[in-house]
């Protein structure tokens, strides 16, 4: 697994990456942080977020696919509600299930993410870097790699 630093959306459209994995929650509000400037910038990400059902709970660790260009958005519901100051939102059993599908489908390209969780979510850091290296591990053995982009504007 690689960390840069970086901006993950203009990586993205420079084809670093094939796939971009962030953060959603199931209420359909991609508001803030890394999905607030993926919904401006990569409009049909957020289309595909607004074709779910608002506050379903069933979207935890699934995700819906947005494009633009060759370039694949992976919206992954890794939270139900938005986030609250200080409040850890994340649901890392969702996001282990999301990876695990990611793996399964994408595991032979290379996917782009950004510190997932771990900002406006308040998830534990530790945690999720190692669901993170578990699953660069079985992309990895696919053929494929993973990329962790800390912004740097």
């Amino acid at each position: 697994m690689n960390r840069v630093k970086g901006d993950l959306i203009q990586m993205g459209l420079d084809n670093e990456f094939v796939i971009i994995v962030h953060g959603c929650n199931c209420f359909n509000i991609m508001g803030g942080g890394i999905a607030a400037q993926i919904a401006a910038k990569l409009p049909d990400a957020r289309l595909a977020d607004d074709e779910t059902i608002r506050g379903d709970a069933g979207k935890l660790g699934t995700y819906t696919v947005g494009m633009h260009g060759k370039l694949v958005i992976l919206n992954a519901y890794t939270q139900y509600g938005i986030s609250r100051d200080g409040v850890d939102v994340f649901e890392y059993i969702a996001f282990e299930r999301v990876l695990s599908k990611i793996a399964t489908r994408f595991g032979k390209w290379r996917i782009g993410f950004p510190l997932i969780g771990m900002g406006l979510a308040n998830g534990n850091k530790d945690r999720i870097m190692t669901l993170l290296e578990n699953f660069s591990n079985l992309v990895e053995a696919q053929g494929g790699s993973v990329t962790i982009v800390e912004f740097r504007s």
